[in-house]
């Protein structure tokens, strides 16, 4: 009896039906998405990350005098960077020095012009720095760049890209 009753009230149950409202998630197709920079500390551990593959180190600094220690002190890449950058109004042109400071460091390789071939190169970038496929523009125009100038190749794309605003802003 009790399993009648159990079976009953579940054929019962199966015959509620239930009505949801469409669910959407993100913009429609083809609207843009408004961009939002990244803070100092994401831009710097970022392009750290991107350019010399590690992230911003805190180093330890001794100074001495005749053989005596006259001062120690922390020195952190990143607190200080970022201060640097939070204590100004318009932080990009800080950022792009930064970002080409990097690029001519001891610390990166970067393959020379001959060794690559330039639009297998340029998308290789922009999947790894803006998690994408360049645009025909953009392919054509870094490419069309990199044939008329003897100046461009690897090092001025990875600086072009890193300092455009999509990669200071994901």
């Amino acid at each position: 009896m009790m399993t009648r009753l159990l079976l009953c009230a579940a054929l019962v149950a199966c015959t509620d039906t239930y009505h949801y409202e469409p669910v959407s998630a993100g913009k429609p197709e083809g609207e843009q998405v408004a961009l939002r920079a990244k803070t100092s500390s994401q831009f710097l551990r970022g392009t750290y990350a991107d350019l010399v593959g590690r992230t911003p180190q805190t180093y330890e600094i001794v100074i001495q005098l005749l053989g005596t220690e006259f001062l120690r002190f922390t020195l952190d890449e990143e607190t200080m960077l970022a201060a640097s950058l939070d204590g100004v109004g318009d932080s990009l042109p800080m950022r792009n020095l930064i970002a080409n400071g990097l690029l001519h460091s001891a610390e990166i390789t970067i393959p020379d012009k001959g060794s690559v071939v330039a639009r297998d190169y340029i998308r290789d970038q922009f999947r790894r720095l803006l998690g994408r496929e360049p645009n025909a523009y953009e392919l054509a125009t870094f490419a069309d760049a990199w044939q008329a100038d003897p100046a461009v190749g690897p090092r001025t794309i990875l600086r072009a890209i890193v300092g455009s605003r999509e990669y200071q802003s994901q």
